[in-house]
């Protein structure tokens, strides 16, 4: 409950350019950088702002879901998993099919097909930045 998150990678100009394409592809609807924390009675947990880069909610992710029921949540939804970290993983998704950061993008459906769909538009230039943003959190 009190462990810091992890450290942010080194932030280059092409890692600060890829924040802004982050945002302009739409990444950001679910994978919300900022958040605040409620009140706690313990007061290193009140109020406090952080970056996990998911807003923690269940999307409908079309075929990038797993298939499995829990409770009212269905099988193409799933919870945003927090980006922050990210750089020192190997395998990405919830199942692991994704090596690469672009490879987890290009994976998104359902709700994240917008986003994909942004990414592709964009210049290689400017998915190389995206991808080097991501790869700093």
């Amino acid at each position: 409950t009190l462990l810091a998150p992890p450290p942010r990678g080194q932030i280059t100009r092409q890692v600060q350019a890829g924040a802004f394409f982050f945002d302009r592809v739409g990444c950001d609807d679910c994978h919300t950088p900022t958040l605040v924390t409620g009140t706690s009675p313990v007061a290193a947990l009140s109020r406090k702002v952080f970056h996990p880069f998911s807003d923690f909610l269940v999307h409908d992710m079309g075929r990038l879901g797993d298939g499995i029921t829990q409770g009212n949540v269905r099988g193409r939804e799933m919870r945003t998993a927090p980006l922050w970290g990210i750089r020192t993983r190997t395998a990405l998704l919830h199942d692991g099919r994704a090596t690469t950061i672009e490879q987890a993008i290009l994976a998104h459906d359902g709700q994240g097909r917008f986003a994909r769909s942004n990414f592709l538009n964009l210049s290689g230039g400017a998915r190389a930045a995206l991808v080097a943003f991501v790869n700093s959190l």
